[in-house]
């Protein structure tokens, strides 16, 4: 990587990255793994792995349940060499295989699962002249090798963008393509600034340096007012609700850690003593280590966007020196009175928007509600 203009763009880019989005990548990651651990795929059935049939498949968490790990949308159902459903010229919904694994469903459905566990040997022993060579297509070998393999390859899976990323850093790319996308992790892992980056943050940096218009997942800095809130109703729908909340946000944070690669995951209730100032220590003992605060996040009444409460005892151990850069409130979301996702954000990156008053803390959210 070039030296030092480069690392001047990525401090700058660092101070703006959105942390929350790496979170939510690996969360995702942790999902399939969770879903479609590496000892199960040659166990793999056909409607198991087929898109089309609206259950969660192997093809299904690869193209739309971790797309916050690497987008692959865009392109047909036919990537996945087999799907269920109809085309243009018929509507009939049926198994619909494409011309490289033609003879039927189960025919087809075994072509493309000998591929899929070819792919995996091959990837996991960079033999990247079988893995280009492999009938699977681009794009999606790409993103399995990204999510099985996060130590060897990149999360970038159009060649188009590998290739052209490859070129901006200098390295070769007239090479296998798998190659090059083994080649961008190195990178990574060559520069004292980006080797303890993860590949979400690094894959941003590099998109919205080089190949987007407009930057993505990085913070919005905005001066806000913010209205008092009734804090005995907060306490009351939190008493209500809280417990379930703490318990989803720690299963998310648990397949955040495996997706992150954590070889074992360990996260301490605190909930039993309140002057500790969070809810969960997550990796205690690491670098990684977390102290996270679960709150539910309320829709603001006065203005737009979602607010919480924040106790003074919460805020005061937030911003103790040995706690503030990893200080996070696991912010959780309700869909029909239920726990449907967690945003999280840390500590430090929000307390711009405090109001600060004899009762705590109110902080507000000026987003939009996840989908």
């Amino acid at each position: 990587m070039r030296q030092p203009k480069f690392d001047t763009l990525l401090e700058r880019f660092a101070g703006e990255f959105d942390t929350a989005y790496e979170d939510d990548a690996n969360n995702a990651r942790g999902n399939f793994l969770r879903a479609f651990p590496l000892t199960s795929l040659r166990s793999l059935t056909l409607d198991k792995y087929v898109i089309g049939k609206q259950t969660r498949s192997f093809c299904t968490y690869v193209e739309q349940t971790t797309r916050s790990w690497a987008n692959i949308l865009g392109a047909t159902a036919s990537k996945f060499g087999i799907y269920y459903g109809r085309t243009k010229s018929n509507a009939a919904k049926k198994y619909r295989a494409t011309a490289k694994f033609s003879g039927g469903p189960e025919v087809a459905f075994a072509k493309i699962k000998s591929a899929l566990l070819e792919l995996i040997d091959a990837g996991r022993t960079l033999k990247f002249e079988a893995i280009d060579a492999n009938p699977l297509s681009q794009m999606f070998k790409a993103k399995i090798l990204s999510l099985y393999f996060p130590e060897k390859y990149f999360n970038v899976c159009s060649a188009e963008h590998i290739e052209l990323l490859s070129e901006e850093l200098g390295l070769p790319f007239d090479t296998y393509v798998s190659e090059q996308q083994h080649q961008l992790l190195q990178a990574k892992l060559r520069n004292p600034i980006t080797r303890i980056w993860s590949n979400p943050k690094m894959m941003t940096f590099l998109y919205n340096t080089y190949i987007r218009s407009e930057p993505m997942h990085v913070k919005e800095r905005r001066e806000r007012k913010h209205a008092k809130i009734d804090i005995e109703d907060l306490l009351e729908q939190r008493k209500r609700i809280g417990e379930l909340s703490e318990k989803f946000a720690k299963a998310w944070e648990r397949k955040r850690l495996v997706g992150k690669g954590v070889a074992h995951v360990r996260i301490d209730d605190c909930r039993e003593t309140p002057a500790c100032g969070y809810d969960f220590l997550s990796c205690p003992g690491s670098n990684d280590r977390r102290f996270i605060e679960v709150k539910t996040a309320g829709r603001n009444r006065l203005e737009k966007g979602f607010r919480f409460f924040l106790s003074e005892t919460e805020y005061k151990v937030s911003k103790q020196l040995d706690h503030r850069e990893r200080y996070y409130f696991y912010l959780v979301f309700y869909k029909d009175k239920k726990p449907n996702s967690v945003r999280v954000r840390r500590a430090a990156d929000v307390y711009e928007t405090c109001t600060f008053s004899s009762n705590g803390y109110i902080i507000s959210l000026d987003e939009a509600e996840p989908d």
